[in-house]
């Protein structure tokens, strides 16, 4: 047949020397070249399911008959080349190391001439076993006598982020990583809510305006580190008190609203900043600013940061929320996508739990709530006209109820 896809079994060696038996499917492109692909070890998959996946596979030839020549199928080494590569216009350096290494496990693990069609479900899940008892220390310099859970599964994301690529771009059919999940919750990061009176004691402390003005960039208008490091005069529009932002990690440009209490410091800055100067943050020695701000710190006497910019950049957003802006505005204000935004940066703090409990709630809410008590406790024989007052009273119980401490200008932190 044409389409015709056959069932066989044959011996795998692997690199220690062990045999194991797997199945295998084999079938012919057009051009009259065998070709075959593994679908499971035979002692974890019974006979039963290895022709349910012949079956699958045969009518998949039948309706993309393209994928009947995987010959274009690169091999491991041939794919995390291109996709590393591909990926460094996308992502940060730091990111791209981590890429890298996940591509050394795996080659180390499968070899670099597998052809990445060739990796199942249950390689990918031994491939994970082989991380967590450090079987593939070889292909690192540096060896390490064991792997923790979470770097492990920080690897099986980069593979599965890796192999979605490949199902993308139509070069393998499914992920073998798929259905790793990694088993750990998301690590809680610390939360520090920076107060009004702590941003004040830390901007006393500063060397100069140039760290001042750097700060204010951070916990007032959200920007990290090297954007605000690398912004200049030219980004910041006064008329619209308005900042445009270059973002080297996500490599796209963004504008950013300049809060009231940013304002002064910026002019300030602008007023002192030397003839021709490009740069708004000015007298900041850029591989000196964990340990400078070590010192300024201390100076201040505040409690210590686990990351200081990331800090101020999540106070700067859980702010925004607060005033009443729409998410998806927060998230673009502050350059990252609405699910980093939930994991990493959002949380209930303190400060949340004191605003509510100093809120008033206006005095017309409180009546209309009173007056839906009331309603609620008439008898059951009320008259049609009753129950419809009822309900207008029930309509408009949100109506107008308006919070005025959570707008921005009139949070506590502003006072």
């Amino acid at each position: 047949m044409k389409h015709s896809v056959t069932l066989t079994s044959h011996t795998v060696r692997t690199g220690d020397g062990k045999g194991y038996k797997y199945w295998q499917l084999r079938w012919f492109a057009p051009s009259g070249k065998r070709h075959s692909a593994n679908i499971g070890r035979i002692s974890r998959v019974s006979k039963r399911k290895a022709e349910k996946l012949r079956q699958a596979k045969e009518a998949q030839l039948r309706e993309r008959p393209t994928l009947r020549n995987p010959g274009r199928v690169p091999t491991l080494n041939e794919f995390t080349k291109v996709y590393i590569q591909s990926r460094k216009a996308e992502l940060a350096p730091g990111s791209i190391e981590l890429h890298e290494q996940t591509a050394r496990y795996l080659k180390g693990f499968f070899g670099e001439t597998r052809p990445i069609d060739q990796i199942a479900r249950y390689d990918a899940r031994e491939f994970k076993t082989a991380l967590a008892k450090a079987a593939l220390n070889f292909v690192n310099e540096r060896k390490y006598a064991s792997m923790s859970p979470r770097t492990v599964d920080q690897h099986i994301r980069n593979a599965r982020t890796m192999f979605n690529r490949a199902v993308d771009d139509d070069l393998i059919t499914y992920n073998p990583f798929d259905r790793l999940s990694g088993g750990l919750p998301p690590i809680e990061k610390n939360w520090h809510y920076v107060s009004f009176d702590e941003f004040t004691r830390l901007l006393r402390a500063c060397p100069n305006q140039g760290w001042k003005t750097l700060l204010g960039l951070c916990r007032l208008t959200g920007l990290r580190q090297g954007e605000a490091l690398a912004l200049q005069w030219r980004d910041v529009d006064w008329e619209k008190n308005r900042l445009s932002v270059w973002a080297p990690k996500t490599k796209r440009r963004r504008v950013v609203p300049i809060a009231p209490e940013l304002l002064p410091v910026l002019r300030v800055a602008f007023e002192d900043a030397a003839e021709g100067e490009l740069l708004v943050v000015s007298g900041v020695f850029a591989p000196n600013v964990w340990r400078d701000f070590g010192v300024i710190r201390k100076r201040a006497g505040v409690p210590k940061y686990a990351d200081w910019c990331h800090t101020l950049r999540k106070n700067r957003e859980n702010d925004w929320i607060a005033a009443g802006f729409p998410f998806h505005v927060v998230v673009d204000w502050m350059g990252h996508s609405d699910e980093v935004a939930r994991q990493h940066y959002l949380r209930v703090n303190d400060h949340d739990l004191a605003l509510a409990a100093e809120t008033q709630i206006p005095d017309q809410v409180t009546q209309k709530v009173t007056q839906i008590e009331k309603t609620e406790t008439r008898p059951s024989n009320a008259t049609n006209s009753q129950l419809v007052d009822r309900q207008e009273v029930e309509d408009k119980a949100g109506d107008r109820i308006r919070t005025g401490d959570v707008q921005l200008g009139k949070l506590a932190f502003y006072h």
